[in-house]
């Protein structure tokens, strides 16, 4: 069956032909594939799903582009040489570091690995821009992703359903990027269609839509995910204000299909905000104040770890998690200082603030899609250790992919 992209009220085939995809982008894809059905986000050790993606991973990259990101100069948008910079600062003095420091080899790959993703965009985006309509595939990897992730998540809460997909490892699958983003795309997208006019051809594409971005709501309100829910909440509002404020009357619809879908799925939205309220009570801010005290305390012990962090592999004791020893935080820019430092913090500032002025320009140019975007990268920047994650590095790319693709689109 193939897969379609909503724009401007339109249904857009994803997969124009077999033969208009390299292997690169099929690659590609059958990693995302791979990751949404058997692959865990932050896997604590590496098997065989692990082993697969990473292969499918390094053959959509290529030996030569990898080495040429870290050999020449990247041409082009700033974002681009300020992403090769931290990459090759981030390869070489964290881990240093973390050997001078004797960091066990299994933590270090579990850092180091994370490290990588982040520089999917430096690495995959000469794909779409040889072929935009590459963009495309990804959109509908990122979106499979988020709803496998959902369907998941919902079916290891159910011994009754539990499948090949029961495991006694937390996954935390309801934290990933990919979710949120898949409730807010489809979200919005179902909007944007329906404003293309009401039918009943419409209606029922639309119904379909807000039904399957309810799955992922229903995910993150299994767990009470704050900050997804609350982003879901705003960017529905958003959304749902725009379109009252211009066809009043297909407003009213659109609500009418919202609710009868929610019901249908289960969801009770009074009882998931006393759920919030009661949580806030409980946990507050979950520590994320003495977490970063704590981070500081340890690399301001003297000048090496000031500079250049604790290395890849380096672990402290995190308040956040009861005091135990770890190898994460739960904000990228705490978890960038205890890894590497101030001078890769300063680094990796000036790439993800570089990316985020790009993904400005796509807000601009298409709300749906770059708000959708928006509210998983700023999330996991700040609250979430799913930075860590494949998720994240494909949000990532989607942004800059975003433009060229919205770019060409517009020519």
């Amino acid at each position: 069956m193939p897969g379609f992209a909503i724009a401007e009220g339109r249904l857009r085939p994803i997969f124009l032909s077999i033969d208009s995809f390299d292997y690169r982008a099929i690659c590609l894809f059958c990693a995302c594939m791979i990751y949404a059905l058997l692959g865990s986000p932050t896997p604590s050790h590496f098997g065989l799903a692990e082993m697969m993606v990473g292969v499918f991973l390094a053959l959509s990259v290529g030996i030569g582009r990898f080495s040429e990101v870290l050999t020449r100069p990247v041409r082009g948008r700033f974002w681009k040489s300020a992403g090769q910079v931290f990459l090759v600062y981030g390869l070489v003095f964290p881990s240093c570091v973390g050997v001078m420091r004797g960091a066990d080899a299994g933590m270090v790959l579990r850092d180091l690995i994370p490290f990588l993703f982040l520089f999917l965009p430096v690495f995959l985006l000469p794909t779409i821009q040889v072929k935009p309509y590459y963009f495309r595939s990804m959109l509908f990897a990122v979106v499979l992703i988020g709803l496998f992730f959902s369907m998941r998540s919902i079916l290891m809460r159910n011994p009754a359903m539990c499948s090949i997909w029961c495991t006694s490892e937390l996954l935390y699958l309801e934290n990933m990027p990919s979710v949120l983003f898949c409730a807010l795309f489809l979200m919005g997208s179902g909007v944007r269609f329906l404003m293309g006019g009401i039918s009943g051809r419409s209606l029922l594409i639309f119904a379909g839509l807000i039904f399957l971005a309810l799955l992922p709501v229903a995910a993150m309100a299994a767990t009470m995910q704050r900050a997804s829910l609350g982003a879901v909440v705003l960017y529905g509002a958003v959304i749902y204000g725009y379109f009252v404020f211009k066809v009043p009357a297909r407003a009213l619809a659109a609500g009418v299909v919202i609710a009868m879908a929610a019901g249908m799925i289960g969801i009770s939205f009074g009882h998931i905000f006393e759920e919030l309220n009661h949580k806030t009570a409980l946990v507050g801010l979950n520590m994320r104040p003495q977490e970063f005290a704590a981070v500081w305390e340890v690399v301001r012990g003297d000048w090496l770890s000031l500079f250049f962090g604790i290395g890849w592999g380096g672990q402290f004791h995190s308040p956040a998690v009861g005091g135990l020893s770890v190898n994460f935080t739960h904000n990228f820019f705490t978890s960038i200082v205890l890894k590497t430092g101030l001078c890769g913090l300063l680094l990796a500032n000036v790439y993800i603030f570089a990316l985020l002025e790009r993904l400005g320009r796509v807000i601009l140019r298409d709300p749906v899609l770059g708000m959708a975007l928006a509210a998983p990268i700023f999330i996991d920047l700040t609250l979430y250790a799913s930075f860590k994650s494949l998720d994240f590095g494909l949000v990532l790319l989607m942004v800059p992919g975003a433009l060229v693709y919205l770019r060409q689109s517009e020519s």
